[in-house]
């Protein structure tokens, strides 16, 4: 029988981190499969945590990223972010309509978007 705890947490969290939170290539590099991974997460909240930090970095690096084009005038980015973050001001592609039924208010999102889904 394979032994289950063939890895330290320790070494989980540090080939998580070098593969920047990717699980594929934890497992490549670990010389493992996916499921054992999320196995060791599953098992040790100390690797939920770990993971969580690593990918929220990622998500500052990217906005970061898409800050830095939206200020040297890049269309793309400028379009992206109205759509995502200024539907309140009009932007995007999602229109919500409120609706009161019985005193309970009803909230419907449509997204009249063009099937990018980004």
């Amino acid at each position: 029988m394979a032994n289950k705890d063939r890895f330290t947490p320790e070494k989980i969290a540090d080939a998580l981190r070098k593969n920047a939170g990717l699980i594929s290539l934890t497992a490549t590099a670990l010389n493992c499969t996916r499921k054992t991974i999320y196995n060791y997460i599953e098992k040790f909240p100390e690797l939920q945590e770990v993971l969580e930090d690593i990918r929220e970095s990622m998500d500052d690096i990217a906005e970061a990223a898409l800050l830095k084009n939206i200020k040297e005038g890049s269309t793309q980015e400028i379009l992206y972010y109205h759509k995502r973050r200024l539907g309140h001001r009009g932007y995007g592609d999602n229109k919500q309509i409120d609706i009161t039924s019985n005193n309970e208010p009803i909230k419907i999102n449509i997204d009249l978007g063009d099937g990018d889904n980004s």
